[in-house]
C-alpha cells in the first residue's frame, strides 16, 4: 500500500486570483437577518438557493429550540417570533451544501438584537468522484491551512498533502494507481474535518 501512496499522481491547480474568489461567492446564497425594532422578532431572508437549507435555533447550551428545512425554493423569507422564550443568548444556524452560517442573537425582555459583526461562516468542500480521479474544491473563507488525506479501509493514511495559507483550493487526484478497495478522502480545514468514502474498482 505504501507503493500506492508514492504512485498517486496529483494534478493540482491552486487558485488565488480575485476572479476565483468572486466565482466562489457567486455560488453561495445570500443570507440576511434583521431585528424588528421594539419587538421580540427577527426576519430571515435567503436568496439564490440552489438546494435545500436547514435552519436551526439553539440556546447557549446547544439545545435545539427550532428546526426547519426549506422546500427547495430559490428564495426563502420568514419572520421568527421569540416572545415565548426567556431573555438570553441564542444562535441561529443556516446550513447549505457549501456553507454553514452561525449568527448569535441576543434576546432582551423587549426586543431582539442581531449583531452581524459576530456572524461566523464555515465552508464545506465539494468532493466529486470520477472513474479514475477525484476532485476536491474548497472556498476556505479566509486564508488558512488545509490538509487532504486519503485513508484505506483500515483507516490508515496512504497519502497526505498539506496546503499552507490557502484561500481557494481546486485539486485533482488520480486514483488509477490504487488497488481495488474502499477508501476515504479526508479534508481538514481550520474549522472542521470532512470525510467522503469512495471505492476503486
Amino acid at each position: 500500500m505504501k507503493k500506492a501512496m508514492k504512485k498517486i499522481i496529483q494534478l493540482s491547480i491552486l487558485l488565488f486570483s480575485i476572479t476565483s474568489l468572486a466565482m466562489a461567492n457567486d455560488n453561495l446564497p445570500s443570507i440576511t437577518l434583521k431585528n424588528i425594532p421594539a419587538e421580540k422578532k427577527f426576519s430571515l431572508s435567503i436568496e439564490g438557493l440552489k438546494g435545500r437549507a436547514g435552519i436551526t435555533l439553539t440556546d447557549i447550551s446547544g439545545q435545539v429550540l427550532l428546526s426547519q428545512e426549506t422546500e427547495g425554493e430559490k428564495e426563502f423569507a420568514k419572520v421568527f417570533n421569540l416572545s415565548q422564550l426567556p431573555a438570553g443568548e441564542y444562535f441561529l444556524t443556516v446550513s447549505t451544501s457549501l456553507r454553514e452560517t452561525v449568527q448569535p442573537i441576543s434576546l432582551t425582555e423587549t426586543e431582539v438584537w442581531v449583531n452581524t459583526d459576530k456572524k461566523r461562516e464555515f465552508y464545506s468542500p465539494v468532493i466529486q468522484l470520477k472513474e479514475d480521479y477525484i476532485d476536491v474544491s474548497l472556498f476556505n473563507g479566509r486564508i488558512g491551512n488545509v490538509t487532504i488525506n486519503i485513508l484505506d479501509k483500515n483507516n490508515e493514511r496512504i497519502f497526505q498533502e498539506k496546503l499552507e495559507n490557502i484561500l481557494v483550493v481546486e485539486k485533482r487526484y488520480r486514483l488509477d494507481q490504487l488497488l481495488w478497495g474502499a477508501y476515504t478522502i479526508e479534508v481538514v480545514t481550520p474549522s472542521n474535518t470532512y470525510y467522503k468514502a469512495f471505492t476503486v474498482r
